[in-house]
């Protein structure tokens, strides 16, 4: 079954609007942390032709593969170093992650259902959020569906190339995170086929094969880590010598994270994190997604499922559950499992036929709408952007947009639904992209003063002597960045009239010893509270950093201190 025509051409323009929205993150400035020390790896891969060794603060780095590094590479390789370059593999990847999602939708419902699948998926908040800070997930959303896809589709049509394109995908999502990868991509498939009573396709010696073929693809990983790491057991990591690459990719990295034993931190002991995890990251689908889990499962116990709900069933709740059980807990994990909830939570949504279900989802859809714009608001008068004619211009036309869409005639009142909760994400994450992050990016202190320094001291080395880290710095620098111990700075041993990049609680002890250059506000924006979105409380909780030179040397060609 398809949509009548007329409310056909409209969900297709909300999905090419979606699709647009995740790419309005492009050059928003790179948010520090995770995402720019990716970004700064990337950067030292290239600028040192070495794509083989991954070096952070020109330290041996063992934490991800190396996949998403090479793919970023490549960009910079290509369009050189730029916020945009750093984002645009992940960007489009969120746009694959979409086609994968409506293609294995389309296989076992009809195209409407396959087409709000694609919709839910592009306008969910953290989807959105993934292609602007992008990290792992960007990548591997579209990896595991895709190769979710292409294994059905061996099992299927018993296709030796769709066999050989699921395992490249599973293991450019090794390649990308680690083994434990595959439990959800694995989860899907024998799920989906056992419970499916496929017998003869759960066992069948195609899986052996897969499994061959994904440790083959996996082999430039394998010779990376055993060439940075185990051929060289005199380096330190993790504060000792002795340690292993492969062991870490296969047991300590993945395994670690989860029982909570990692090198790198500890995380919450909470099972029912993610039950509320889901909440905000799946808005504006997640009320729409617990009901259609609960109505999915009782299905599957009284044997009434469609084929699908076996295989989005098994890859979302084998995720969900492997994160819950878990103690390694962080919200963006779970966005790997957007595919299968998005299909799932489309085709509750349009199944929904008795009046009460149509008076709750209406109920739903104005509730969301009413609570988005007025965050939207809020969030103007409170962090008070520099413009307001764009955010004006836009709440007008959301509100003009949205009476519209519930005013005309529709054919199916779902489509309105659908039209009026995802063109509410679309037009308040084009707010946040366009107006909030800029107008918070101001007060990223390492990427402010680097545009400062390529500005008024161009090409010129800086020493960052900092406890705190600040990737976004060395990435936009348009010069070498040397991280040092804060001690040095502390005990005067740094080269002199060398540039020093500190934090200001560093510096103020030993202001005699420096000239002040430059200073810029500093807070990790990755974490705003509210006394730091409210612009009238924001100049309380915001600390500065410091560029300085050492006073007994002249500071000739410096641009005036500030």
């Amino acid at each position: 079954m398809h949509y009548p025509k007329h409310d056909g051409l409209w969900l297709y323009a909300v999905l090419g609007l979606a699709a647009f929205t995740n790419t309005t993150g492009l050059f928003d400035t790179i948010l520090d942390g995770d995402s720019a020390a990716y970004a700064t790896i990337a950067k030292t891969m290239v600028r040192h032709h070495d794509f083989v060794d991954l070096f952070l603060d020109g330290n041996d780095w063992l934490d991800k593969p190396h996949l998403s590094f090479w793919l970023t590479a490549i960009s910079f390789e290509i369009f050189g170093f730029s916020t945009w370059a750093f984002k645009l593999p992940g960007v489009i990847l969120c746009q694959v992650a979409a086609f994968y999602t409506y293609a294995f939708a389309k296989l076992h419902y009809d195209k409407r259902v396959a087409l709000v699948g694609a919709i839910i998926l592009l306008t969910a908040q953290h989807f959105i959020i993934s292609s602007n800070d992008v990290r792992m997930e960007a990548y591997l959303t579209a990896f595991i569906i895709g190769a979710v896809y292409h294994f059905y589709q061996a099992s299927r049509r018993r296709s030796n190339t769709d066999l050989v394109g699921g395992s490249l995908l599973a293991a450019a999502a090794v390649m990308t995170k680690g083994i434990f990868v595959l439990i959800p991509i694995g989860g899907a498939i024998s799920g989906g086929l056992l419970l499916g009573r496929q017998w003869t396709q759960a066992f069948h010696v195609r899986w052996i094969a897969a499994t061959l073929l994904i440790f083959l693809f996996i082999s430039p990983e394998l010779f990376c880590l055993w060439q940075q790491f185990d051929a060289h057991p005199e380096k330190t990591v993790f504060g000792r010598t002795g340690v292993s690459g492969l062991r870490f990719f296969f047991l300590d990295g993945q395994f670690g994270r989860f029982l909570n034993t990692a090198a790198y931190g500890h995380g919450s002991v909470d099972p029912f994190r993610y039950l509320y995890v889901v909440l905000w990251t799946f808005l504006p689908w997640s009320v729409p997604l617990y009901a259609a889990t609960y109505y999915a499962i009782r299905k599957l116990i009284v044997r009434q499922p469609q084929t699908a709900d076996y295989f989005t069933l098994s890859g979302g709740l084998v995720t969900f559950l492997l994160f819950s059980f878990s103690q390694f807990h962080y919200d963006h994990y779970l966005t790997i499992a957007f595919p299968f909830f998005s299909i799932i939570t489309s085709a509750h949504i349009l199944s929904l036929t008795t009046s009460t279900e149509v008076r709750w989802a209406m109920v739903w859809q104005w509730l969301f709408a009413g609570v988005a714009l007025a965050i939207c608001v809020a969030l103007q008068l409170l962090v008070r952007p520099e413009y307001w004619a764009g955010p004006a211009a836009l709440l007008v036309i959301a509100a003009v947009l949205l009476l519209y869409l519930d005013k005309k005639p529709w054919e199916r009142w779902h489509a309105r639904l659908i039209a009026t909760v995802a063109t509410t994400s679309i037009l308040a994450n084009l707010y946040l992209n366009f107006y909030i992050t800029p107008t918070l990016m101001r007060y990223q202190a390492g990427s402010e003063m680097a545009f400062y320094l390529n500005k008024h001291y161009p090409g010129q080395p800086v020493i960052k002597a900092s406890n705190d880290y600040s990737f976004t710095l060395e990435f936009y620098l348009q010069a070498p960045v040397t991280a040092v111990d804060v001690r040095l700075l502390q005990e005067g041993r740094l080269p002199e009239g060398a540039l020093v990049y500190a934090s200001a609680g560093e510096l103020r002890p030993l202001s005699d010893k420096f000239q002040l250059l430059h200073r810029t506000a500093n807070y990790s924006v990755s974490h705003p509270r509210p006394t730091f979105l409210n612009a009238a409380t924001r100049e309380q909780v915001i600390d500065e950093a410091w560029l300085v030179r050492r006073r007994d040397v002249s500071p000739a060609g410096a641009a005036a201190s500030d």
